[in-house]
């Protein structure tokens, strides 16, 4: 199929990245690995994360876990823009929208200045990546998440000085930093609106991002917190777009909530429908069910043909897109279109759906 969008791929930025775009006053703050015997960790800060029994090398070789290596290969696209590209052309992939590696971990900070610093680190080195070629990387700007204002003020600079098509922020309600929900939002909301771009929900799991309940809940056990983490805290975050409103004010926000797969959309919109009808949401006011906001303005992603993925598109036709996850280890390359290209599972409007126009719908692509 012509004209594939990978809608969540991803880079992973070197220590230059800190080097050249932060602030010296914040340079303890960037984020790094510490190797200890067996095992590493994530350092943000003052924050070291949990132990992640595998090579730090894993999170830019995919398909390379722990499990399957003690030796991974770093894929060659991971920093390099022109190795990305080439690894593009050989999964039929026409364009890449990127998330950050260590972008992920810097939300956890809650001190507004370094947050802010961390953020324009970040975004700056994607920018500088995706300079290469702009038609093929597309940048996804990170905001800080210690104060509403610094996020709108590094969205509009994402979006009108670097050429971003969106920004994306954590799911998880870490200390110190305020809700998703706080009305300090509401500029960010009507900002996105009016540039007709997307925020999109993005989970990771590595330590240094405060997650104690899922730590405490699993003793630290990295398979279970990463198994349960990513789903659980996008059904959440998709109540809080719902339960206080946020969908009902801002009708053209498009929300992706990403790497949690589409199957449980059903079942989920279905329980928040119900429960329109029992409770009511008394933080809203809603003209709609939740379902029918999350037709009109949502999107989930998928990396393979889930079970129920057909019956998910019969309700949802628009709001499923593909998500390569390159160069994690949890990714597949090469192949990574391959089960979704190649299905009997979707008819062949929805298989472009999902590859193609639900990603540029999202992402308004299609003069991008």
């Amino acid at each position: 199929m012509e004209g594939i969008i990978d809608a969540d791929g991803h880079v992973v930025e070197p220590p230059a990245t800190w080097d050249e775009h932060l602030d010296r006053r914040y340079r303890d703050w960037a984020p790094r690995v510490v190797q200890f015997e067996g095992h590493f960790r994530y350092l943000c800060g003052d924050r070291l994360g949990f132990p992640i029994h595998a090579r730090p090398e894993t999170v830019g070789a995919p398909g390379q876990t722990a499990i399957v290596t003690d030796a991974p290969v770093v894929a060659r696209g991971a920093d390099d823009p022109a190795g990305r590209v080439a690894d593009l052309d050989i999964e039929h992939i026409a364009r890449a929208v990127l998330y950050p590696t260590y972008g992920l971990m810097i939300q956890g900070v809650a001190d507004r200045a370094p947050a802010t610093a961390l953020a324009r680190a970040v975004n700056d080195w994607v920018a500088s990546y995706c300079e290469h070629d702009r038609s093929r990387l597309i940048g996804i700007g990170t905001l800080p998440m210690a104060h509403p204002d610094d996020a709108l003020a590094e969205a509009t600079r994402c979006v009108e000085e670097l050429g971003f098509r969106g920004v994306w922020r954590r799911p998880e309600r870490i200390p110190g930093t305020p809700s998703l929900h706080d009305p300090g939002y509401e500029p960010l909301w009507s900002f996105l609106e009016e540039a007709d771009l997307p925020v999109a929900v993005h989970p990771g799991m590595n330590g240094v991002v405060p997650n104690e309940y899922f730590a405490d809940r699993f003793d630290d056990d990295f398979t279970a917190m990463h198994a349960t983490h990513f789903p659980v805290e996008q059904m959440m975050n998709v109540t809080d777009f719902v339960a206080f409103g946020i969908l009902e004010r801002h009708p053209s926000l498009r929300v992706a909530f990403l790497e949690c797969g589409a199957g449980w959309v059903p079942y989920y919109l279905h329980r928040l429908d119900e429960h329109l009808e029992v409770f009511g949401y008394p933080n809203a006011r809603l003209s709609m069910k939740p379902s029918e906001y999350f037709a009109r303005q949502c999107f989930v992603s998928v990396e393979e043909v889930e079970p129920g993925l057909d019956q998910v598109l019969a309700r949802y036709p628009q709001s499923v897109v593909f998500a390569s996850d390159y160069p994690h280890a949890d990714g597949i390359f090469p192949g990574a279109t391959k089960e979704l290209s190649e299905t009997d599972a979707l008819d062949d409007a929805s298989r472009r759906a999902v590859l193609v126009d639900n990603a540029v719908r999202l992402y308004a692509l299609e003069d991008a």
